[in-house]
């Protein structure tokens, strides 16, 4: 019988899940409720795996090491969309099959970036903690309506996002690389030139791949072209932003604030700047995370394990696999 492991079931949500039950009908489940300690207490986890499912993208990464050391690896899932955590070259090249989920987290993350263009607008998460310290104030804020509502990168989780922002009586453009006007309109965005966006946007929220030409997109001279006193929101990746011209926009009042989901070092640090700023509303790589979400999220991860087993492998991103 194959060995399923999952090495970070930190919140339990596969011991819960009765999608789990499914899986150990065709598998032996062997799961860790803990955050692996580095790279070797990974390999110390997953060197016997045949399959490893993997619930926390982002903060467990598969680097080359990893998989050298798990001879019998036949398979890896990624439960969310994005694998870019995982040495998918390497993977290849051992004959490993790397497959994710896709769209079971779109709404929930959709969702957050509202939650976070409120919040910044709003400043409520400043007024909450002001109160809790005694400190009985208002914040000036800002109202949605009317305000533009600028999207990069016109993924699945942005073509959620256009029209719960046109819901709320929003203007919404969009920028992406190939910037097909007709996909933008599906959604009710406006295609426009990135200079564009930038500049008429009063809130920019992210939602490109990250890839390394993409490393550190938005970057000072981006942030000078901005719209003074917009708000920038990413639940997208934080690699994606220069976090030192983030930092300087915020500082000169070139930006309003800053919705932020995902960092560039992950947890954030504890003297990490970001967390001082009053602006900024932070969040823990928690866009995904509501019971909806991750219960898709599990099914669909274990019908990819069971498909995989099955000699029927479904949502695999890298050419080279072999089947169960």
């Amino acid at each position: 019988m194959a060995r399923v492991v999952v090495p970070d079931d930190t919140a339990g949500s596969y011991a819960r899940s009765a999608n789990t039950r499914r899986l150990k009908d065709v598998a032996e489940v062997v799961l860790h409720d803990t955050k692996p300690a580095g790279v070797d207490g990974l390999i110390s986890r997953v060197k016997d795996a045949d399959i490893i499912l993997s619930f926390r993208p982002a903060f467990t990464r598969f680097p080359a090491a990893v998989l050298r050391a798990c001879a019998g690896l036949r398979m890896i899932c990624i439960s969310g969309t994005g694998v870019e955590d995982v040495d998918v070259a390497e993977a290849t090249a051992r004959g490993v099959a790397v497959t994710n989920v896709v769209g079971a987290s779109n709404q929930a993350v959709a969702e957050m970036c509202m939650a976070l263009m409120f919040d910044v607008a709003r400043q409520v998460s400043r007024a909450h903690n002001a109160i809790r310290e005694g400190d009985w104030q208002g914040f000036e804020g800002i109202e949605l309506r009317g305000k533009t509502l600028g999207i990069l990168g016109l993924s699945a989780i942005a073509r959620e996002l256009a029209p719960m922002a046109a819901g709320i009586g929003m203007r919404v453009l969009s920028w992406s690389q190939n910037n097909d006007a007709e996909r933008a309109r599906a959604v009710g965005a406006n295609a426009a030139p990135l200079e564009e966006v930038l500049a008429e946007s009063d809130v920019l929220s992210l939602h490109m791949r990250l890839f390394p030409p993409l490393n550190g997109f938005l970057g000072e001279r981006q942030f000078a072209q901005m719209k003074p006193g917009a708000i920038l929101i990413n639940t997208a990746r934080g690699e994606l932003i220069d976090e030192a011209a983030l930092l300087a926009a915020l500082a000169g009042g070139r930006l309003r604030g800053a919705g932020l989901d995902v960092f560039a070092q992950q947890p954030l640090p504890a003297e990490h700047p970001l967390r001082k700023h009053a602006g900024v509303v932070l969040s823990p790589f928690n866009g995904w995370n509501t019971s909806d979400a991750s219960e898709r999220m599990l099914r669909h991860s274990v019908d990819n394990v069971i498909n995989f087993l099955a000699g029927t492998p479904t949502n695999v991103v890298n050419p080279a696999h072999r089947a169960g």
